[in-house]
C-alpha cells in the first residue's frame, strides 16, 4: 500500500511540474515568433501546442527561409521538436493532422531538422 502512495505522489509531483512548464513553453514560443508580424505575406499565425501555424497570403520569394528561420527561433525556446506548418490564409481553423497544408518545417534545440518547403 505504501508503494502505491509513493507512486501516486511521484506522479502528482511530476504532473504539477510538467503543466507549468508547458504553459511557459507556449508563451515563450509566441514571443520568439513575434517577428512574423512584420512580414507582409503573413496574414496570421498561431501557436498550437508544439506547432506554429502560419497563414500565408501569397508566397514570398524567400518562403523557405522564413519557415526555416521561424522553426529555428522557436525551437531555441523549447526542449522539444517544433513544427512550423504553412497554410493558406483562408484556413484559420486548420490544425495539424487535417491535411491541406503547403509545407512543414521542423527544428529541435535551435538546430534545423527537415522541411518539405520548396526553395
Amino acid at each position: 500500500m505504501k508503494k502505491w502512495k509513493k507512486f501516486g505522489m511521484g506522479f502528482l509531483v511530476l504532473g504539477l511540474w510538467v503543466f507549468p512548464v508547458s504553459l511557459l513553453f507556449a508563451q515563450s514560443l509566441e514571443t520568439r515568433v513575434k517577428f512574423l508580424e512584420d512580414i507582409d505575406n503573413v496574414d496570421w499565425y498561431k501557436v498550437y501546442e508544439k506547432n506554429i501555424i502560419i497563414g500565408w497570403r501569397g508566397l514570398p520569394d524567400n518562403f523557405y527561409g522564413w519557415n526555416h528561420r521561424t522553426a529555428v527561433k522557436a525551437s531555441l525556446a523549447s526542449l522539444y521538436e517544433v513544427k512550423v506548418w504553412s497554410v493558406r490564409h483562408r484556413q484559420k481553423s486548420w490544425l495539424p493532422g487535417k491535411g491541406g497544408h503547403i509545407c512543414v518545417t521542423t527544428a529541435k534545440s535551435g538546430r534545423f531538422g527537415k522541411s518539405n518547403c520548396k526553395k
